[in-house]
């Protein structure tokens, strides 16, 4: 189920989704080296996991590369990098509930080092899976609405992971 990014006040943007989906499968989207490679990346990006380690104080650090040459020209005429290490710590970890990371985003070319946290909040409602994303704004108008575009399109991945770990875990 697709949802728009709402504003839940100056600070953040959220996005809800419900899944027709074991909790455990959404969780491991969430929480794997392999759920997150999968979705983690908006359209047009490569994403790997260099360190993931969850529990509270534990870091989350990945490469995320953009490939696509929409990414690569969108990124170059901004005149940011292709390619982004992100360094990420997890704040919060209740299993099958609640996951806070919060990264610090310093790649980002003349602008000083913020942190940006993602909040994942998940129940389980009459058999489904509802999951509410809510996210920092970036200090800069023109990188929140990439954001939004590209956590909408993230999202859309995580759901055709989703599908993907179900068909696998029917056909084993």
């Amino acid at each position: 189920m697709r949802a728009l990014a709402t504003e839940l006040g100056v600070a953040t943007v959220s996005f809800e989704r419900v899944y027709d989906a074991a909790i455990e499968d959404v969780w491991a989207l969430w929480t794997t080296r392999e759920g997150l490679e999968a979705w983690f990346a908006p359209e047009g990006m490569r994403f790997e996991v260099s360190v993931l380690e969850l529990w509270v104080g534990g870091s989350f650090d990945h490469v995320m590369t953009a490939v696509g040459p929409e990414q690569v020209a969108y990124l170059t005429n901004l005149g940011r990098p292709t390619t982004a290490w992100v360094s990420g710590r997890f704040l919060e970890v209740e299993p099958q509930q609640r996951l806070r990371i919060r990264f610090d985003i310093d790649f980002v070319p003349g602008v000083e080092s913020y942190p940006y946290d993602m909040l994942v909040e998940l129940s389980v409602e009459a058999g489904r899976v509802r999951m509410v994303l809510t996210a920092d704004r970036h200090p800069d108008p023109e990188m929140t609405r990439g954001a939004v575009l590209a956590l909408n399109t993230q999202l859309d991945r995580f759901e055709r992971a989703l599908a993907a770990r179900a068909t696998k875990e029917q056909q084993t």
